[in-house]
């Protein structure tokens, strides 16, 4: 398995913890989700330790046209359990940053999930709330 396929079959399970359990994807539907997003320019920062993944990070420009800058994405941050609280997921995020600003883009979004303890994080960094996303279930 390429290191791709490896970082794409482990984002797809980590959806369910990133997501608070609110999505469940499997793997084809994964698969569909996050290859097109890396054919069109995202990629993997990824963090090694002792030639083992240790977390990772997902960028790239986002598409929405709504946005009137050029505007980049995180889409995916993620730690493994035992390099968590160790300030991994920082080091990765303000490297994704400092990718993304090098390209030009003007404004960089994600999505955090409530309850997600990754939203403190992005406070830090600097990011602010911008929308709410409602849900009613039948």
């Amino acid at each position: 398995m390429t290191e791709t396929n490896t970082l794409l079959q482990m984002t797809i399970e980590v959806m369910n913890e990133s997501t608070m359990g609110l999505v469940q994807i499997d793997v084809q539907s994964g698969f569909n989700i996050f290859i097109p997003l890396l054919n069109s320019g995202s990629y993997y920062l990824v963090a090694l330790e002792n030639n083992r993944i240790a977390g990772w990070v997902l960028l790239g420009p986002d598409f929405n046209p709504i946005n009137m800058y050029k505007t980049g994405s995180i889409t995916s941050l993620y730690v493994l359990p035992e390099f968590r609280k160790s300030g991994l997921g920082k080091q990765l995020m303000k490297q994704a940053l400092e990718h993304l600003k090098y390209q030009g883009f003007q404004k960089i979004i994600l999505n955090v999930y409530t309850g997600n303890p990754a939203k403190r994080l992005y406070e830090q960094l600097g990011f602010q709330d911008l929308s709410i996303v409602m849900e009613l279930d039948f």
